[in-house]
């Protein structure tokens, strides 16, 4: 019998997302572990073969026969049920990791299968990769603990053997039977934890979490769904949240725009925390305030668009050449060369967060005061130069209209928080004065930068951010961009030549913005519409990807922090329109955030535990 276990490439839309607020890990609908990076989200992985089928390691669990299966999560946790059925019976497949509030000898993810009727032959497959070996290393099999050089060791009370050189357990589930599987970084244990308890401890931390949620409307489960997601990508050592789980997952199915999102855009970051304040979870910031004021500290205030979850700058981006990359979408990268791009929009995304810190009660630090000055200091000196843009397209750099509103934000917050200052004030009404004169198209709208006929959608944000954009300009603006980007309910961040070949998927998070657009313009039907139909566009465990193909296959890496954000953000801004018509939507992300309505309260920095 055969356990190389050789199948194609699964849809992105079949994985779900476990994690630990350090690490994470992605399971297929059919039980196998295809990626895993156990000790943090930007080590190389220990179960790979999401990038490379034949070269990548593995870990399935799942009935020796034919199945079905359904899938969820239980309730307001992080804990993954799969149920499968079969001829024979049904059985439940529980995935979880454990968080740090564990030792350094805990286990890291633990698999449970339970059998709930009848006799269900079972079969468990493990061949781990340490990162992108071009070999697998030899397994040392002794009963139910298994190690190999530079993996991590599993620990089972099923007995493993070696079957052509994967590690195979083959038992019967009755009802009421189970086998646990925990995979260690540390030493093993001689025997595998008590996996029932130890759920119970993970399933009782995450729930205590979602405790702090400050909405109680119709979609509380849903949102709360991308909310536990966005804290699954928060990494607790530091405080950074990466953009998205995985590196290399295509924007393209045979194309090479993969890149790893393992690592903490300021930007995404600053717009995460927002989210999670406004929906309630406060204290996330805290340590994402620490990690920004140490980046400042380093930096002298010239932040990079983007740095390791630890802080480090060096991302050099490298090729993993002998993997072929998810359906033979390569190059596989590690490292992100984008680090070392300027994107001048970062500034206002920090003092924006700052901002609202600061109006739901928050104190700011002196030394967080003294970094925000700084920021808007070079926001006032630099604002008018080019900057790469926050797409980061491979091309000379531009005068960015977006980065330009992200700069005047930069000003304005400095100004509400730090007093006004003479430049400042000066640099801000200049930035007004450009976007709304010689930044509009002769046709009346907003360009993606100066000089361009070109229209992107980042510019459906201005109203967010309280830019006083010319009404009319935006109205035509946002016309534009649905006329040129849009593809039913469905938006392209731009279709402009970006300096690389092939082409992209559309981008959720611009089709929400959509949504909060169309809100501010007082379009409500039109925007109620599109929300109900990019809802659709969950997984059947309610993950969203970074891009849609126009047939609705998931595209680009996967769960993607923005797209969960542009979610909650959009489902908000609904609840603040029937409540409280257009005059709710205005303003910033803080005077929104402290407008309450019968479904949320405003979240309390002071209160929060």
């Amino acid at each position: 019998m055969s356990t190389t276990d050789e199948r194609d490439y699964q849809p992105i839309e079949a994985y779900a997302l476990l994690g630990n607020c350090e690490g994470c890990a992605l399971v297929a609908r059919d039980g196998s572990l295809d990626w895993a990076c156990l000790e943090r989200f930007d080590a190389d992985p220990s179960f790979s073969r999401l990038l490379d089928r034949r070269r990548g390691g593995y870990f399935v669990i799942r009935p020796e026969g034919t199945y079905e299966t359904t899938r969820q999560y239980l309730s307001r946790t992080n804990i993954l049920q799969t149920t499968f059925t079969t001829a024979d019976g049904f059985v439940h497949l529980y995935d979880f990791m454990v968080g740090p509030e564990g030792d350094e000898d805990r286990p890291r993810l633990v698999r449970l299968v339970s059998g709930l009727s009848g006799h269900v032959p079972m079969v468990a497959l493990y061949r781990p990769l340490a990162g992108f070996a071009e070999s697998f290393a030899p397994l040392r099999v002794d009963a139910g603990r298994i190690t190999a050089e530079g993996c991590p060791g599993l620990v089972s009370d099923a007995d493993f053997a070696l079957e052509e050189e994967v590690a195979a357990a083959r038992f019967t589930l009755g009802r009421g039977e189970s086998r646990a599987f925990a995979l260690y970084l540390a030493e093993l244990p001689e025997a595998p934890p008590d996996a029932f308890a130890l759920m119970e401890e993970v399933r009782l931390a995450w729930v205590l979490w979602t405790q702090d949620s400050a909405y109680v409307g119709p979609l509380a489960d849903e949102l709360m769904r991308s909310a536990l997601v966005l804290k699954m990508l928060t990494y607790e050592p530091t405080g950074a949240i990466v953009a998205a789980a995985t590196t290399s997952l295509p924007e393209e199915v045979g194309g090479i725009r993969n890149w790893d999102y393992r690592f903490c855009w300021i930007r995404d970051a600053c717009l995460s925390f927002y989210v999670l304040k406004k929906f309630g979870m406060s204290r996330e910031a805290e340590g994402f305030f620490a990690f920004v004021g140490a980046l400042c500290e380093r930096e002298k205030g010239q932040l990079k668009p983007l740095y390791s979850i630890s802080g480090e700058a060096d991302l050099e981006e490298t090729e993993i050449a002998h993997f072929e990359g998810w359906r033979s979408s390569g190059p596989v990268h590690r490292g992100n060369g984008a680090a070392d791009q300027h994107q001048a929009d970062a500034y206002g995304q920090v003092l924006d967060l700052f901002y609202l810190y600061e109006r739901l009660g928050g104190a700011l630090s002196e030394e967080l005061k003294r970094h925000g000055a700084r920021l808007a200091d070079i926001s006032a000196a630099h604002w008018s130069e080019p900057d790469a843009g926050l797409w980061e397209p491979r091309k000379p750099e531009r005068r960015y209209l977006h980065a330009a509103m992200m700069n005047w934000v930069a000003l304005d917050r400095a100004i509400r928080l730090f007093g006004p200052r003479e430049d400042w004030c000066t640099e801000r009404d200049h930035i007004v004065a450009f976007v709304n004169g010689e930044g509009v198209h002769a046709d009346g709208y907003y360009p993606q930068y100066l000089g361009s006929d070109d229209v992107d959608a980042a510019l459906l944000i201005a109203p967010m951010v309280g830019f006083p954009v010319d009404e009319a300009v935006f109205a035509r603006t946002v016309d534009v961009i649905d006329e040129r980007l849009g593809y039913g309910h469905l938006v392209y961040r731009y279709k402009n030549d970006d300096g690389l070949p092939g082409h992209e998927g559309t981008f959720l998070l611009c089709a929400f913005w959509m949504v909060d657009a169309l809100l501010w313009l007082g379009r409500e039907a039109d925007a109620r519409t599109r929300f109900a139909a990019l809802r659709v566009l969950q997984n059947d465990v309610g993950l969203i990807a970074e891009q849609t193909a126009e047939d609705g296959a998931f595209l680009g890496n996967f769960p993607q922090a923005f797209s969960h954000l542009g979610l909650i953000h959009s489902a908000l801004m609904l609840d603040l329109y029937e409540h409280g018509g257009r005059a709710a939507v205005q303003g910033t992300y803080a005077d929104r955030t402290l407008r309450e309505t019968e479904t949320r309260r405003a979240p309390d920095i002071k209160n929060a535990a």
